[in-house]
């Protein structure tokens, strides 16, 4: 069984590192105030010794003649006491003069002369200084050593208060910051209870924004848009599916009817046997053709295409589907014109799919006299396809939705002309696949003008 120490809610978490990193913060302020307090301490000891050790001499210098340390008394007297004691040597390093409390500390007289010392000795934390006294012809070694009892008693107690006071300290820190993030949490809250009650029938609904633009407001804000893209996504699906059904009944209602007529009169009449053939033939060919486009059209929408890239020249691939649509509208003038050496590297099937589709709109709304002109070229590191044609144009408020699928701008002219709404889909898709990109410039009346970009590698 495995035991999970961190816990799932967010505020606990935020709230328990809050205390931690509170919490560290305070150990490294109360570490540096203490150490830092404890050389001070030191610091201000090995003056103390050495001022006292200046006093002493001092003293002894103002004593004429020899010095008599049968007149320690008076000597001593004035010098103040603050655990700090004195011996004094003479040169063949015997004790003349001992503090009562030193009875057992023995420190060497002779090295570190001037020199304060620390050292931790005889269960004590002791700083000590050694000066040497010259008079006449005598020598005396002073050594003046201070115990630190009463400052390391004060760093003792000093780090007990720090110690209780970084804990309530740590707790304080852990509730404040408890209810300060579930607080600002709040709106987390609202938000997983507004987005419980979206589901595919509610897409419409937002989350609301409250607040300055702080980082809960922009995820709302962002999240409302991805709901704006479902929703957008989602009536598309759904008009995918209500569009390719009517397209799909179309053709089966055909092939149904005929399929009665011949039940009824086509077994003994060879007209009505021929005429219901070649319908249904022509339905038949028409679904296939749109199942083909809708399943390249759902390919692409899983990214399960994968681009066989070739080099090629694109103006020959562009004559080969032009000579093909011209034969199949021999009274339209489709002229092809512009640079020779245009090499560029994409998947050739699909880059003359994407020229017939765009010559074949052209073709099916220009009058039968009327002009189709490609032009190709290349600039920089890109190629472009401009289709130009004389034919009816289209609105502007049309141009924004003619590569949506399965739109048409004159639904009455498209049943004459055939087609279903997916070829510039189709070719909007191929484009973006190869990096590429399609303007449209269009007036009713005058004709249109596709300008396809695409990237020579």
């Amino acid at each position: 069984m495995k035991i999970k120490l961190w816990p799932r809610r967010i505020t606990l978490r935020i709230a328990l590192l809050y205390s931690a990193v509170f919490s560290v913060i305070l150990i490294v302020l109360n570490a540096s105030v203490l150490y830092g307090l404890k050389y001070y301490l030191i610091y201000q000891a090995m003056d103390q010794v050495t001022s006292q050790a200046e006093a002493i001499k001092s003293k002894l210098g103002e004593i004429k003649g020899d010095v008599n340390l049968s007149e320690k008394d008076l000597i001593f007297s004035s010098i103040p006491n603050e655990n700090i004691y004195t011996k004094i040597f003479d040169e063949k390093g015997n004790v003349i003069y001992s503090s009562k409390r030193l009875e057992r500390i023995n420190i060497p007289h002779d090295v570190n002369i001037d020199i304060p010392v620390k050292i931790d000795k005889y269960d004590k934390d002791l700083t000590y200084l050694n000066t040497i006294f010259k008079s006449d012809d005598k020598v005396f070694y002073i050594q003046v050593i201070k115990d630190m009892e009463n400052e390391y008693l004060f760093l003792k107690l000093l780090f007990i208060l720090m110690f209780f006071a970084d804990a309530a300290g740590i707790f304080v820190s852990f509730i404040a910051g408890y209810f300060v993030t579930k607080r600002a949490l709040r709106p987390v809250d609202y938000m997983i209870k507004e987005v419980r009650e979206i589901d595919a029938h509610g897409l419409n609904k937002r989350l609301k924004i409250y607040g300055e633009d702080d980082e809960l407001t922009r995820l709302a804000k962002t999240f409302n848009g991805m709901l704006d893209r479902l929703e957008d996504s989602f009536k598309r699906q759904n008009m995918f599916v209500s569009d390719a059904s009517h397209e799909l009944r179309t053709p089966i209602s055909v092939i149904k009817g005929y399929i009665d007529m011949l039940d009824r009169w086509g077994k003994e009449d060879k007209a009505v046997l021929q005429e219901a053939i070649e319908a249904i033939k022509r339905e038949t060919l028409d679904m296939e053709h749109l199942i083909e486009r809708l399943l390249l059209l759902a390919k692409g929408d899983n990214k399960s295409i994968k681009l066989n890239k070739e080099q090629f020249n694109l103006k020959d691939v562009i004559k080969e589907v032009a000579e093909e649509i011209k034969m199949l509208n021999e009274s339209k003038n489709i002229v092809v014109k512009g640079q020779n050496d245009i090499n560029i590297t994409a998947d050739k099937k699909l880059i003359k799919e994407l020229i017939r589709i765009f010559l074949d709109n052209a073709a099916k709304y220009t009058s039968s006299d009327g002009n189709i002109e490609i032009d190709v070229g290349k600039d920089n590191s890109k190629a472009y396809i401009k289709i130009k044609d004389d034919g009816i144009g289209i609105p502007q408020e049309d141009i924004p939705h003619i590569f949506d699928r399965f739109y048409r701008v004159d639904k009455a002219r498209a049943k004459e002309t055939g087609g279903a709404g997916l070829g510039l889909a189709i070719a909007k898709w191929i484009i973006e696949e190869h990096k590429g990109s399609v303007t449209v410039k269009s007036e009713v009346g005058k004709g249109s003008e596709f300008t396809i970009t695409l990237p020579l590698r």
